[in-house]
């Protein structure tokens, strides 16, 4: 118990003299303000948004580490470092854009609603109240539940149930559709030009050695005409 109380105490000081003051400081910024406003006016879409932002922001430095690791990895051929560099820069600008993308259209209210009533709102709906007063209404501590008290339960579940069906196939949407579907078909191609436009500056990097066309047309003659000499020879 000692060593819990002193762990306790030492990380209340870490806080006191470390973390406080910064911590005040961002709470009364402006972008702490308005983002509790837009918490406050629309609490899912502003959960939603953090949720893709968090993952994006991941994403992001994650890009930038990858693709330092590869301009500077030596196990790499120094002819293919800037071509998997720039398949880690394309793919994962294109992990950030399709998330933001897919997030701005799958998390509209006019789609989420319509995906919602399609997969589950036969169970919010009036057959679904008349089904479970059929069943309360032999039960003592609910047979005074009339249908419409049961259809004004189900329309609050339905709020709820509704708000962790946006979030959940907003982030569905964001990091299985678009970063696992759409980006793998168009990162490897995109990665090319990538890579022609970081070798634009010194094109002889572009030049892949095991692929490098050296046929010289003179050389070539020359050879066939010693060839001819030697076999009349």
């Amino acid at each position: 118990m000692a060593i819990i109380n002193t762990i306790g105490t030492g990380l209340e000081k870490t806080y006191q003299t470390c973390f406080k003051k910064p911590m005040l400081s961002l709470q009364k910024s402006n972008f702490m303000q308005k983002g509790y406003e837009a918490y406050r006016n629309d609490k899912q879409s502003f959960m939603n948004w953090a949720g893709i932002l968090s993952i994006v922001a991941k994403d992001g430095l994650g890009c930038v580490m990858y693709v330092y690791q590869s301009l500077n990895n030596k196990n790499i051929p120094d002819d293919k470092r800037k071509f998997v560099a720039a398949l880690d820069l394309t793919n994962g600008g294109l992990m950030i854009a399709a998330q933001i993308l897919m997030h701005m259209t799958i998390s509209q209210k006019m789609v989420q609603s319509k995906m919602f009533n399609k997969l589950m709102g036969k169970n919010f709906d009036r057959n679904a109240s008349k089904m479970i007063h059929s069943v309360t209404k032999h039960i003592d501590k609910y047979k005074d539940m009339s249908p419409k008290d049961i259809n004004e339960i189900l329309g609050a579940n339905k709020d709820t149930a509704f708000a962790a069906f946006t979030s959940l196939t907003s982030l569905i949407a964001a990091t299985t559709i678009g970063k696992r579907v759409i980006v793998p078909f168009i990162a490897t191609p995109a990665a090319s030009k990538v890579e022609k436009w970081m070798n634009k500056g010194n094109p002889k990097d572009a030049i892949d050695k095991e692929t490098q066309n050296d046929y010289d047309e003179t050389k070539h003659i020359e050879r066939k005409q010693k060839s001819s000499i030697n076999t009349i020879a």
